[in-house]
């Protein structure tokens, strides 16, 4: 499990990522380095290390037990299933 691992997001769940690490410089400079692909329409794609991964694992778990807004919890769960699949390198 070395190496890097691309994961890729919308700009929706960007944005819930980045207001959640404002208190979090370290995460908060991981997201901040996902940047656009065309090829993707418009899909946000990040290359980070399965520590990274597993981090914002963590924090998206986090955030779904602190939420019972619907469409939140939503986009919190295909984030979740999205780093699942990086991190297993698929």
């Amino acid at each position: 499990m070395r190496g890097k691992r691309l994961w890729g997001f919308d700009t929706e769940q960007r944005r819930i990522l980045l207001e959640a690490t404002t208190h979090l410089p370290r995460l908060r400079a991981v997201i901040e380095r996902a940047k656009p692909d065309p090829s993707l329409d418009g899909l946000l794609v990040l290359k980070a290390n399965v520590n990274e991964l597993d981090e914002m694992y963590d924090l998206v778990s986090a955030l779904m037990d602190a939420t019972r807004d619907r469409a939140r919890l939503g986009r919190l769960d295909d984030l979740l299933a999205s780093l699942c699949t990086s991190i297993d390198g698929f």
